[in-house]
Order: structure tokens, then C-alpha cells, then sequence
């Protein structure tokens, strides 16, 4: 237990310690290493504070990373960075990585907010005393946007019309998960972001130049996964895109980096009894985003499989506090698995928001275990 603790310790002393601590922007305090701090001037006078203190949002790019990336994940309100049994783990905890079993293929669709949508497909394979080795892209579709270009004409409106464009987004993962022991395992993945804006102008001086807006960046994440042995009570963390900074124009940005600390409660397991054939799973993550407050996300899974069937259904919900327009999470789903392990399964979500800004939320997962 003690080594289990200390791992866990030495995970969370790798992270930086602005971590933890509120974001800034460029035009806060700074230090120029002689002892003293000094104040910025605003960049617009008599608009912005001159020295903006505890400001978190906007401070992250490449905010498609953020999307769920499975329907089971985003019925439970986003938590869940304890669950196993799905290879979709590869982007959100690669510790859980560890302990699924044989082989599998997933794809989930994300109709996502105001006409955008976000597909992820992925493989995971458990190769027995070697670990799991898993495989994940993500797409998103941003839409069109119409364009518009500098319009270096006095007499012109400003700007031209340079009619609809759109955009590219993807990353592409590779994790690795490992048990140490039969209770406890670790991974990580290495993540590879792209993300194309197309061309721009700008004037420097008096000379118009043409920028290119297309950038990479790579991300690892990091994840323990352990069951306590009291009654399948798990605990389990994960850091996600810790990456450098990008840099567009004069603009820089990291990636949307998380800390998730989880707690994964078997309800009926914690009540004396044993789960069969009701399953009743209690999910509680606390989230430290990179662009926001500190979150709670909490979710509740009720899965039904009478013994010795090869069928059977799950139903979710779950609630994000401190969030500023999503509300509730539900969903469910049907497995069916052979006596050899191979199997499908389709699960659905619904997450609500705010009506007066964005409709709801449909996301769609299904998987295949060979």
C-alpha cells in the first residue's frame, strides 16, 4: 500500500507547479528576476485591467481535445477516469489501459455544439505479460466560416470577402498500459495534434505578409489506476495533454491540459452484497483544467447481466458543477459477449445545455471485442 501511495506521489511531483495555481495573462505582473514586480500597461488604455489577476479561461488552444470521446465517459458527466473494460481509455486514462482484456476496435460520433462534429476510432490490444498497447484519431469538423482578408484601400469598406473556408483538425494517439501488480497498473500516451486555420495577412510596418496557420504539437498524457481491495472501491488519476506552448502570430497557448483524481465506488459490493446480477457503480472526478475553475464531475452506472447471459444493458447520468452552460448527462447501453470474449456493444449520450446558448448533445459509441 505504502509503494502504491508513494507512486502516486512522485506522479503528481512531476507536474509543474503552476498547475495548481490560477492562470494570468501577458498583460499581468512580471518579474524581471531583480526582486521587484511591475506592472504592465494595458494593451488597450482604459479597457483592460492593468494587472488581471485569477483568469483561467481562454488559456488553452486546440480546445477540440476537450470533446468527449466516448458515449460512456460523457453519460457519466465526463467522470469515469477509474473505468476499465474499454479501449477507449487510450484518451482519457492510459492506467485503465492495463486491465482490459483480448482485443478491440471503437469508433464514437460527436454531434457536437452550433453544426460541429467530432469522430474518434481506435484499437486496442492486450498482448498477456506485456501489457496493452492501444492506437486512437480523433477528426473534428469545425464547419465553414466565411473569410475575410485586410483591404488596404482607403476608400474600401476594410476588408474583403474572401468567401467560406474551412479548417483541419486531428490527433493522433499512441498509449501503452501496464499492470505492476494484479490491482494496480500505469500508461502513458503520446499524442500527436495538428490543427490548420489556413493562410492570413498582416501588415508589418508598411508590408503585407502572408502567414501560414497550420500547426503540430505533441501532448503526452499519464495515468495509475488501483483498486484498493475494499470492496472494488478504485482510485485512479490521470494527467492529460501536458504539452509545450503554440505559438500563432503573437498569440501562445498550451493544449487543453487536465488533472483528474477519481474514486470509483461499487455500491452494492460497498453494502455487503455481491454485484450479480445488478451492477451499481458510484463515479466521482475532481478536474483541474488548464482554462477553467476546478470542476466536480459526478456519474452513476447501473448495468443489469444475469449470470451466465450474454446480454446486457447498462443505464447512465451524471452532473458537472462549476460549469458555466452544461447541465445534466444520461445515456445507456447493450453489450453482448460470448463464453470466448468476443462480443459488441453500442452505448449512447445525451448532455443537456443551457437552451438560451447551444442545443443538446448526442454522442454515439460502439465497439467490437475479438
Amino acid at each position: 500500500m505504502k509503494k502504491y501511495i508513494l507512486i502516486a506521489l512522485l506522479c503528481a511531483g512531476l507536474m509543474p507547479s503552476d498547475v495548481f495555481a490560477q492562470g494570468s495573462v501577458a498583460t499581468g505582473v512580471t518579474d524581471n528576476f531583480d526582486g521587484r514586480v511591475r506592472e504592465l500597461d494595458p494593451v488597450v488604455p482604459g479597457f483592460e485591467e492593468a494587472s488581471p489577476t485569477f483568469i483561467k479561461t481562454g488559456q488553452a488552444g486546440f480546445a477540440f481535445l476537450s470533446i468527449p470521446a466516448d458515449a460512456r465517459t460523457a453519460a457519466l458527466g465526463g467522470a469515469g477516469v477509474g473505468l476499465i473494460g474499454s479501449g477507449s481509455a487510450i484518451l482519457f486514462n492510459p492506467g485503465a489501459l492495463a486491465f482490459m482484456e483480448g482485443k478491440e476496435a471503437h469508433i464514437t460520433y460527436v454531434d457536437w455544439l452550433v453544426d460541429t462534429r467530432s469522430m474518434v476510432a481506435g484499437v486496442a490490444v492486450n498482448v498477456p505479460g506485456r501489457g496493452t498497447f492501444g492506437l486512437s484519431v480523433v477528426t473534428f469538423d469545425a464547419g465553414t466560416v466565411n473569410g475575410t482578408s485586410i483591404d488596404p484601400n482607403p476608400a474600401g469598406a476594410g476588408f474583403k470577402d474572401e468567401g467560406e473556408i474551412t479548417t483541419s483538425n486531428y490527433a493522433i494517439s499512441a498509449a501503452y498500459g501496464l499492470k505492476i501488480t494484479d490491482r494496480f497498473s500505469a500508461g502513458a500516451t503520446l499524442r500527436l495534434a495538428h490543427q490548420n486555420l489556413g493562410t492570413g495577412n498582416i501588415f508589418l510596418g508598411a508590408s503585407r505578409q502572408t502567414v501560414d496557420n497550420s500547426k503540430n504539437a505533441f501532448a503526452f498524457d499519464l495515468g495509475t489506476y488501483f483498486n484498493t481491495g475494499f470492496r472494488n472501491t478504485v482510485m485512479a488519476m490521470s494527467v492529460q495533454n501536458f504539452s509545450t506552448e503554440v505559438v500563432y502570430q503573437r498569440e501562445q497557448f498550451e493544449l487543453p491540459r487536465n488533472i483528474r483524481l477519481g474514486l470509483l465506488i461499487d455500491v452494492i459490493s460497498m453494502m455487503g452484497n455481491t454485484p450479480v446480477p445488478h451492477h451499481l457503480d458510484l463515479a466521482l472526478d475532481v478536474n483541474n483544467p488548464i482554462d477553467f475553475d476546478e470542476r466536480i464531475h459526478v456519474g452513476a452506472e447501473y448495468t443489469y447481466r444475469a449470470a451466465g447471459s450474454s446480454v446486457g444493458f447498462t443505464l447512465r447520468g451524471g452532473y458537472k458543477t462549476n460549469h458555466d452552460t452544461e447541465g445534466i448527462s444520461a445515456g445507456g447501453g447493450l453489450q453482448f459477449k460470448t463464453e470466448g470474449g468476443q462480443g459488441v456493444k453500442v452505448d449512447y449520450a445525451f448532455k443537456q445545455f443551457d437552451s438560451a446558448f447551444f442545443s443538446a448533445v448526442h454522442i454515439l459509441s460502439a465497439a467490437v471485442t475479438f
